[in-house]
């Protein structure tokens, strides 16, 4: 009788040797399939160590299509799986790999969310139903946006579940209260959450000089008689952060990235003859902090697509000028060479500076609300809506999209901007017009 015929995949005997350096060698034979042949080896310390060099070895000799499969049972197993490759993912068809802080973020769901409340229910047991009643939980207690983050997550780390064959969910038959249905990925035939409504947020220049006016004279006053000695806030880093971000339109963390080369001026002239001075602003990365790597500025912002030239207004133009005229070169402590940084002379982190933020709403709500703002709402974040409010009312909605970065002008107005009555030509003529004077 003949040796059973191995199966496509399978590893032959396995034999070992042992190197003049101690190395053990592992070496077996394989078919791939095609019926091909191949002698693949693997090394290690132990025979174990060897042997596991040569599977891996083996999957590569006989192809993907035929590389065994871990059999992943728990939710947590999955999660501990999915994030090793989330990041580092080695498939030629995927063109941009997530960067580092989104695999971050999506660590902290699974640590905060995700195996807390479901880390032990084996994944086959994860139905709709029981997805759906884990999101209500969460949108209940927390929020409804953690409650979207959370179905995000779980429905990439399923999807890729799927892909590595972890267990078979594509049109299988699951039972739930109201019968048994078909599914595939479990998570995506829950339902999303809504989100609260776009919450528009305009600020007129009189709101902005008088915020600035808090800022700049009046808070320093107040904190000196309340707090004779000690660390002081910086109130000119709030002030100027706020012109710099009603003047570009960046998101949170991409003025601090703003390097000295990427700020150019340009004499133009008026029609009455005078000269003025304009600048271009690069937008073109941010500064982000990983687990890894700690505080880091990135050479994109928020997309690759979203980098271009901003022509900024006049009271943005005040601020890059001294920045760009006290700036002093450091490649040791600043190698970026960013025109924002701390009194050390280090870049500056986005939490520090939304927290000088939320420290001036603290201390001067009453006064907001007597302007008609909302403590709340004043975000960096509403500064970039009422700088798309702004533009799209006077300069249209197109213009708006381009100076915000957006693909898509449904973006610009879902989000950010309304659509507007009056059209004339560019931001930084419109943002001169509706914030004129702020800077006085």
């Amino acid at each position: 009788m003949g040796r059973p015929k191995r199966a496509l995949g399978e590893l032959g005997k396995v034999t070992y040797t042992v190197e003049s350096s101690g190395l053990i060698v592992a070496r077996a034979r394989v078919h791939d399939g095609s019926g091909k042949e191949h002698r693949p080896n693997g090394s290690g310390a132990t025979e174990d160590e060897a042997l596991a060099a040569l599977r891996a070895s083996a999957d590569v000799a006989v192809g993907r299509v035929l590389a065994p499969r871990t059999q992943i049972l728990t939710v947590s197993e999955l999660a501990t799986s999915w994030l090793k490759v989330a990041y580092h993912d080695d498939d030629p068809r995927v063109l941009r790999q997530r960067r580092e802080q989104t695999v971050d973020g999506y660590a902290s769901v699974i640590r905060a969310h995700i195996v807390p409340r479901a880390g032990a229910i084996p994944i086959a047991e994860i139905t709709v139903d029981r997805a759906d009643g884990l999101l209500i939980d969460i949108a209940r207690e927390k929020s409804v946006m953690t409650a979207n983050k959370v179905r995000n997550v779980m429905s990439l780390m399923f999807d890729w579940a799927i892909q590595q064959g972890h267990f078979s969910a594509a049109g299988s038959i699951q039972q739930t209260r109201y019968g048994a249905v078909v599914v595939a990925n479990p998570i995506r035939a829950t339902r999303r959450a809504d989100e609260p409504d776009t919450v528009y947020f305009e600020l007129d220049a009189v709101q902005v000089k008088y915020i600035l006016h808090l800022i700049r004279e009046v808070w320093p006053e107040r904190h000196r008689a309340r707090y004779p000695v000690g660390r002081r806030p910086n109130y000119k880093l709030l002030a100027d952060y706020i012109l710099i971000t009603l003047g570009t339109s960046e998101r949170t963390a991409e003025p601090i990235a703003i390097r000295f080369q990427d700020v150019k001026f340009e004499a133009v002239e008026q029609p009455d003859g005078s000269l003025t001075m304009e600048a271009l602003v690069w937008v073109g990365g941010t500064m982000v902090r990983t687990k890894s790597r700690g505080l880091f500025r990135q050479d994109s912002p928020k997309a690759e697509r979203q980098k271009r030239w901003v022509r900024v207004p006049q009271f943005a133009t005040k601020v890059l000028s001294e920045l760009v005229a006290n700036h002093v070169p450091d490649p040791e402590r600043n190698p970026d060479d960013v025109l924002i940084t701390s009194e050390r002379g280090r870049p500056r982190d986005a939490s520090a500076i939304g927290e000088l933020l939320r420290m001036f709403r603290r201390e001067f709500e009453p006064e907001l609300l007597a302007i008609g703002v909302d403590a709340e709402h004043l975000t960096f974040r509403s500064l970039r809506k009422a700088v798309a409010a702004a533009v799209s009312d006077t300069a249209g909605v197109e213009v708006a999209r381009d100076l915000l970065g957006h693909s898509d002008e449904a973006i610009t107005e879902g989000h950010y901007a309304k659509r507007p009555e009056l059209i004339v030509e560019v931001a930084a003529e419109a943002l001169n017009k509706v914030f004129a004077g702020i800077d006085g």
